[in-house]
């Protein structure tokens, strides 16, 4: 004989689900093909509008950093612009040209412009308008953009920065060197890389048809020439173009 005890004492799980959730979920309805694509078309095109703002505001970011925001972020273009446009006000200019800019690190630039002068200024105009360069260029620099350029006065080529005063000795030194005989042409600027107004960053090119002894006596004259006025400065020579 079995003993089974009461039926009460006997625990019906289904009654248990009912209570705690209803007499519907033993079964739960399996969404139809259209649902399922549906639902996946939504949460696709929701991922694709995420990524489209987030490239939208990262281009915005990038593009704010390389064209300045607020004078806070280097402005190149900005500054070239000013650069130009008091550069061709500048009595005995012709043209400016060539211009380019350099960029070193994320908030730091470099623009450069040639200037052409015209070959019939005094020598005192030539003095006041790579014045009025330097001056042009310290108005435009700044916020991370340094500005430079070269004035081309004929056969001459001098460096412009900021600094008028180490302008116009670059200008003088120029000058001097052009006089030595046997000297077809000369620039005077700063050496490779970023623009320089210390003494012994400076650099002297001139070209000659010298060679041998004579080169050698005009190399000595443009030395003393160019170190009277920049101690350390390099000087080279090369045969005219």
């Amino acid at each position: 004989m079995t003993n089974q005890g009461p039926v009460d004492d006997r625990v019906d799980s289904s009654d248990d689900l009912d209570r705690a959730f209803g007499p519907d979920t033993a079964s739960v309805t399996r969404p139809s093909t259209g649902q399922r694509l549906r639902r996946g078309t939504v949460i696709t095109l929701s991922f694709v509008a995420v990524g489209v703002v987030i490239a939208v505001v990262l281009s915005t970011i990038v593009g704010s950093i390389q064209t300045g925001v607020g004078g806070v972020f280097p402005r190149p273009q900005a500054a070239l612009d000013r650069f130009r446009t008091a550069a061709a006000d500048v009595p005995g200019v012709l043209a400016v040209r060539d211009e380019e800019t350099t960029r070193d690190s994320l908030a730091a630039y470099r623009v450069s412009a040639v200037v052409e002068a015209s070959p019939d200024l005094s020598p005192g105009q030539q003095v006041d308008l790579v014045r009025a360069l330097s001056a042009a260029a310290a108005d435009a620099d700044g916020s991370g953009v340094v500005v430079s350029a070269e004035a081309r006065f004929d056969t001459l080529v001098v460096g412009v920065t900021t600094d008028a005063e180490v302008t116009r000795q670059r200008l003088e030194v120029a000058r001097s060197v052009a006089a030595i005989g046997g000297v077809v042409a000369v620039r005077s600027d700063w050496g490779p890389g970023a623009p320089s107004d210390e003494p012994d960053a400076q650099r002297v090119e001139l070209a000659t048809v010298g060679t041998g002894v004579a080169l050698a006596a005009i190399m000595d004259v443009a030395q003393r020439e160019t170190h009277g006025v920049f101690p350390g400065a390099e000087v080279t020579s090369r045969q005219p173009s």
